[in-house]
């Protein structure tokens, strides 16, 4: 761990030469007496006295200081753990509003899709407790919900407000893959990394968008999980053998990914429990020793500066109720 010790307010320094005034005399502590020469030497007394000073000096720098507000910032840690880089790019059209495996009209209506996902995600994002994980969102545009982090209740969050609203009218897949591999470029990696990918559709994409997309993932180094939720008995079976003549967005998606010089991996699910499958398999998959730079909040320091304080003026009261302050 790194420690860098500074002040929030360090111009009230100024004020601690005011902690050199219990050490100045005061006639109020002297007692009028002809002669205390045949006295004995009062050694504990002397101990006291001392004492009282010390603390009154203690009490005033430690006000002070904490005034100052002390605390270390730029805390870093470096955690070593079993996990990796995942980022959760999630569909949010206004199709993942639907019911999530309808057999037609007349079935009755389930759990919709992104009900489905957002409990599945948050039961993967439970299980992974050494990654660095961050969630997206994609539909007319991608949205950054949560970037990087080790905090995994943000990003569980992140994944239960997307059951606030309706969702985007559009599903601009191409935009949303090349802001998910930007959220990778020029960020170390020590462990693996993938973009686990949750749509219910497919998108035609250009060769430009291709390209760019293939040389993202290549450059770094990014596994894609695919998980297709799919719509309806209507919807193409993408498991099963595609046929070259098969035009649907989401097989010419699927065909694509299948070229990829990156681990590719599909999961089609048709109800929750295929879903929770496929998120239990991409968490056994994504299982390597990965090491990441933890940055922690500033640390405030002045409670501990006004505990010592709290201590130096309760010293002073209890000597208080032991000094004699008249002789008669």
């Amino acid at each position: 761990m790194t420690m860098a010790l500074d002040l929030a307010f360090p111009w009230l320094l100024v004020l601690l030469p005011l902690a050199v005034l219990p050490l100045l005399p005061r006639r109020s502590d002297t007692l009028v007496f002809p002669s205390v020469a045949w006295l004995p030497v009062d050694r504990v007394g002397r101990w006291a006295g001392w004492l009282a000073r010390g603390s009154g000096v203690l009490a005033i720098a430690a006000i002070v200081v904490g005034l100052a507000g002390p605390g270390r910032s730029q805390l870093q840690v470096v955690r070593t753990g079993s996990g990796a880089q995942i980022l959760i790019l999630m569909d949010r059209s206004q199709s993942m509003d639907e019911p999530m495996g309808s057999k037609g009209v007349e079935s009755p209506r389930g759990e919709s899709k992104n009900k489905v996902a957002r409990a599945s995600l948050t039961s993967f994002v439970a299980q992974r407790p050494n990654d660095r994980l961050a969630f997206m969102m994609f539909g007319s545009s991608p949205v950054l919900a949560m970037p990087f982090t080790y905090d995994h209740r943000v990003i569980e969050a992140a994944v239960a407000a997307t059951a606030i609203g309706r969702g985007m009218p559009d599903t601009q897949l191409d935009r949303g893959m090349l802001a998910a591999i930007g959220q990778f470029e020029g960020r170390p990696s020590s462990g693996r990394r993938a973009i686990v990918l949750v749509s219910d559709g497919g998108a035609r994409l250009d060769e430009t968008v291709r390209r760019r997309i293939q040389a993202g993932l290549q450059r770094n180094r990014i596994a894609l999980y695919f998980i297709y939720l799919r719509s309806s008995v209507y919807s193409p079976d993408l498991n099963a053998t595609l046929p070259a003549g098969e035009v649907s967005a989401e097989a010419e998606l699927h065909r694509y990914f299948l070229t990829l010089r990156t681990p590719y991996r599909l999961f089609q699910a048709e109800d929750a429990k295929a879903m929770m499958a496929a998120i239990a398999e991409i968490n056994r998959q994504q299982n390597a020793s990965t090491t990441f730079i933890e940055h922690l909040p500033r640390q405030d320091l002045s409670p501990y500066c006004f505990a010592v304080a709290l201590f130096c003026a309760a010293v002073l009261m209890a000597l208080r109720m032991f000094q004699v302050r008249s002789w008669a």
